[in-house]
């Protein structure tokens, strides 16, 4: 169809003028009345009745009918003028004089009604996580609450409860009667459609970003939902207030559980975090830096507070705006349609409705851009070949104060003491070449307490069942040695064998009443005593640790010094929370898969992704975390890793959920739900329920906080009886009847 300046010809609408009757002289033609001017630019005051931050409201001002004017007579049936030529009119002034009978002045043409929006099901709301735990994937037939601004955290796939079967109701009948009720309302309105304006056009970016940059410069604070991903094993949210001079305050909270209270005043901050806060950051301190205010060794939040304030937002739009490029169609942010601009992998976007606003805005924190480089995410971790990536929801009203400032004397974290025992162990033995082998161990009690020590000691070969020796008390600062013990020379005559000397502290001020444990895993080579990190674990981790390393001791092929290793390394993670979550109750069918899984307990790589740097599944963080959160949402479910598909649930209903789950860090939506499909067709277990779970993540960019307008473009359901998609509006969930069998 053309433009509405177009001369069409076109059968006539119902609101037309009737035909000339017969034997009745027709007036002259009326002229086509002049198209209404362009639309005049977007005012910085919305139309009124819509709010200015109403992300549902019209994008267009509203628009009246132009009242009818006196039709011109048409060029070619005026009849030939005389003498000089008449004055040329100004447009939309004056019309030339005119000869022969007055024309007929059509009625004033009202606009029909507006037709009814479209009527889909009713998208599922995205359920918000509780302070300090990621948000339980909610049984389906459960009403969903309302999102709020809470940080939606990796999903927990719970199955959905038992209910009465009941045959789906397929909504192609009542879209089937709604496209045909809509193309009846189109026709009826065809004589109308160039009295109703052109089509919306979306503002210039660039137009906008100037906008935004200048309202963001009077601002007294910015209201933000900003979330810091690094690969290598940190995901942190915060909530927050930011002030004009760089003060903020409100909650950060960790992807798989952990929040804190936050306030900072540029690089000045302090926290108040819960357990599993501090288990992820600082474990061997627990008891000391929990619940109360701590001023961090490193970082509260991984961002600054003043590169957040309001002036130093607008300074990143201008860097954006200098050499960026359009971000796309079909833009939103948080269900608010938008319009975008992008440079060096960094995007902004903003309200596509007038006045417009910064909405949000994300990108690699590197060098060369407004906000990074910056600390690692994961202290003494190892760098990912990704750097990390912050995306930041902005909320385009005002703002208040933070609420709070820096607690004038906070606990320093550095000089922060835990009051426990802590024991260096020397073993004493030379070279054996007698029959009969002796040794001795001496301990030295190096911690703040005094504790009640007893040595674990073994040899192998030699002696392998494990003997204790208790030495009593052992004050700070004293040392203390065993008894000689004795065991028969395990070398043959005339070689030369390697024994290895184990040694290891019992206390029960740290490692409570598992006594006989630690002699089980010293017994399997496991001997947490000798390794700095392990042996120094705050006492309410301890149980994590022992259990964590009894389930890898369960492997086909184990390794004990690789399996401490692992474990090791997924402390200095900040993996403790969902691993004490998966071991402590012994419902994980498959213990001894953590002994692969926590040697790389990073997050999730997306293989989907173009020019990603890793081509096969890497990284174990979400998968763990979303196994966990199934445990904790249903006390009685037991879950296997790997079993076929990435997760196998066995509810306390006596059904069975297959979870293939896949991170996705780019545009690779569609790619990654066919990967997630492509796994259930193959391992799902017959009769099972098939769930496939999109995480988005932060690097995802503009997907990160889309809604499901975005996602209902891009996901089909195959063989999969639910989709799942959670990113930071919350969680998101279609049935089979919801999609399409195949994708687009």
């Amino acid at each position: 169809m053309g433009s509405e300046r177009d001369e069409v010809e076109r059968s006539p609408g119902p609101w037309d003028s009737p035909p000339p009757r017969k034997g009745v002289p027709a007036p002259p033609p009326a002229a086509s009345a002049p198209a209404p001017p362009p639309d005049p630019p977007a005012a910085p005051t919305p139309a009124a009745g819509r709010p200015a931050n109403n992300p549902w409201a019209s994008d267009a001002p509203p628009r009246t009918v132009p009242p009818p004017r006196t039709a011109e007579p048409s060029r070619t049936t005026e009849p030939p003028r005389t003498g000089p030529p008449p004055r040329i009119p100004t447009p939309r002034t004056t019309e030339p004089p005119r000869t022969g009978p007055p024309p007929r002045i059509p009625t004033p043409v009202q606009p029909p009604p507006r037709a009814p929006q479209p009527v889909v099901p009713a998208p599922r709301t995205p359920s918000a996580a509780p302070a300090g735990a990621p948000e339980p994937w909610r049984p389906a037939r459960e009403p969903a609450p309302p999102v709020p601004p809470a940080r939606p955290q990796p999903t927990a796939v719970p199955p959905r409860e038992s209910a009465p079967e009941t045959a789906p109701v397929s909504p192609r009948l009542p879209h089937l009667l709604i496209g045909l009720a809509l193309a009846m309302v189109l026709v009826a309105t065809g004589g109308l459609v160039r009295l109703r304006g052109r089509p919306d056009r979306a503002p210039d970016p660039a137009v906008a970003a100037a906008q935004a940059a200048t309202a963001l410069r009077d601002q007294k604070a910015a209201s933000l939902r900003a979330t810091f991903f690094d690969q290598a094993g940190l995901d942190v949210t915060g909530d927050l207030t930011v002030a004009a001079d760089g003060t903020a305050g409100g909650r950060l909270t960790d992807s798989g559980g952990g929040t804190a209270e936050f306030l900072a005043s540029g690089p000045d901050a302090a926290v108040r975090g819960d357990q599993a806060w501090w288990a992820r950051r600082d474990p061997a301190r627990i008891a000391v830096l929990r619940d109360t205010w701590v001023r961090p060794e490193g970082y509260a939040f991984p961002v600054e507070s003043t590169g957040l304030a309001p002036d130093a937002l607008a300074g990143l739009i201008d860097w954006v705006a200098a050499r960026g490029e359009p971000a796309g169609d079909g833009l939103a942010a948080a269900g608010r349609p938008a319009v975008g601009l992008r440079r060096d992998g960094w995007t902004v976007l903003f309200s596509r409705a007038a006045p417009h606003r910064l909405v949000w805005f994300g990108g690699p924190m590197r060098d060369g851009t407004p906000l990074g480089p910056v600390v690692d995410g994961a202290p003494g971790s190892p760098r990912p070949p990704t750097p990390p990536y912050l995306g930041v929801l902005v909320d385009p009203g005002s703002a208040g104060a933070p609420g709070g400032t820096v607690p004038r004397d906070p606990l320093e974290e550095r000089k922060a003491v835990a009051k426990l025992p802590a024991f260096d162990v020397t073993v004493n033995a030379t070279t054996c070449r007698t029959s009969t082998c002796s040794w001795t161990v001496t301990v030295t009690n190096t911690g703040t307490a005094a504790g009640e020590a007893s040595v674990i000691a073994s040899v192998t070969p030699g002696m392998p069942d494990t003997r204790v020796q208790r030495l009593g008390v052992v004050k700070p600062g004293r040392t203390v040695t065993t008894a000689r013990m004795s065991f028969p020379n395990p070398a043959p005559t005339n070689r030369d064998v390697q024994a290895d000397y184990r040694a290891q502290v019992y206390t029960p001020q740290i490692y409570g009443a598992h006594l006989d444990l630690l002699r089980r895993l010293q017994e399997k080579g496991l001997v947490p005593g000798r390794s700095r990190t392990l042996s120094r674990l705050d006492p309410s981790t301890v149980p994590t640790m022992l259990f964590a390393l009894d389930a890898m001791g369960r492997a086909p092929e184990f390794d004990p010094d690789q399996a401490v290793e692992a474990l090791e390394n997924a402390v200095d993670r900040g993996a403790l929370p969902e691993i004490g979550e998966l071991v402590a109750a012994g419902r994980l069918e498959n213990p001894g898969i953590l002994y692969r899984k926590l040697r790389d307990p990073s997050f999730e790589y997306d293989v989907a992704a173009p020019g990603t740097p890793v081509r096969e599944k890497t990284g174990s963080r979400r998968q763990l975390q979303i196994a966990a959160g199934v445990l904790r949402q249903d006390k009685d479910a037991t879950v296997r890793l790997d079993g076929g598909v990435d997760i196998l649930v066995h509810t306390s209903q006596k059904r069975v959920v297959a979870i293939a789950a896949r991170s996705v860090s780019s545009d690779s939506v569609t790619g990654n739900l066919r990967g997630a499909l492509a796994q259930l067709g193959k391992g799902a277990p017959e009769g099972s329920t098939r769930v496939a779970l999109l995480q988005v993540e932060a690097p995802a960019g503009p997907a990160y906080t889309a809604t499901r307008e975005y996602f209902d473009r891009r996901l089909c359901a195959g063989d999969a009886d639910e989709v799942v998609v959670v990113n930071q509006s919350g969680v998101q969930r279609w049935t089979r009847e919801q999609l399409p069998t195949t994708c687009r």
